[in-house]
């Protein structure tokens, strides 16, 4: 669909491209490297959007972006990095417009939970991209009540007694639910964080 820029006459790694860009500021590199992922850059752009003009004009846009971000950041895995840029411009242009966000943001409590047993090393990128691998695995892991309580608490800012009210429940059971909610959160990202270092 998108035949913007010429591809090179050999293949190079991304980070060669990277390397490459950064040392020459040759356009002509990143070009390269963008078409490889412009088609899955559009995918989440409609996604988002939900519109294909908008999903094509915030293609053209991240791309005019797009060197000026990669002087500025260390990026280890590009297409990580750019998947989780192309997803925060399409919320960014979604809050703009007043659109319903799509996809619900982990609250600041799980980073905090997260970060003595996920995220210590980990930057800001790889930081969200390992949330998004380990939370809600673990969530949908919660007993019902739990996960309905901690969603409600955390991702609604519903308060004990809007739930217990809500939900037809005892305050003290509500308070109790999102407390081994949280307790069971914790197991599990200690899980997930021991896993990755035998993987590692």
């Amino acid at each position: 669909m998108f035949k913007l820029f010429h591809k090179r006459p050999r293949p190079e790694r991304d980070e060669e491209l990277l390397n490459h860009f950064r040392e020459t500021d040759d356009m002509s590199y990143l070009g390269t490297l963008f078409e490889k992922y412009v088609e899955l850059v559009y995918g989440v752009c409609l996604k988002y959007l939900k519109n294909e003009n908008d999903a094509e004009d915030a293609v053209m846009s991240i791309f005019e972006t797009l060197a000026a971000k990669i002087r500025n950041h260390e990026i280890k895995n590009f297409k990580s990095w750019l998947y989780v840029l192309v997803k925060n411009h399409c919320l960014m242009q979604l809050r703009k417009n007043k659109r319903e966000i799509v996809e619900v943001q982990p609250p600041e409590f799980v980073y905090s939970l997260a970060n003595d047993h996920l995220l210590r090393e980990e930057s800001p990128t790889e930081q969200e991209i390992i949330l998004q691998e380990t939370l809600k695995p673990c969530v949908e892991k919660l007993p019902p009540k739990q996960k309905r309580c901690i969603e409600l608490f955390y991702f609604e800012e519903m308060t004990y007694k809007e739930i217990a009210q809500q939900e037809e429940e005892e305050l003290k059971k509500v308070r109790s639910y999102i407390q081994n909610g949280r307790r069971n959160l914790k197991i599990c990202l200690e899980k997930a964080k021991a896993q990755n270092a035998k993987i590692g």
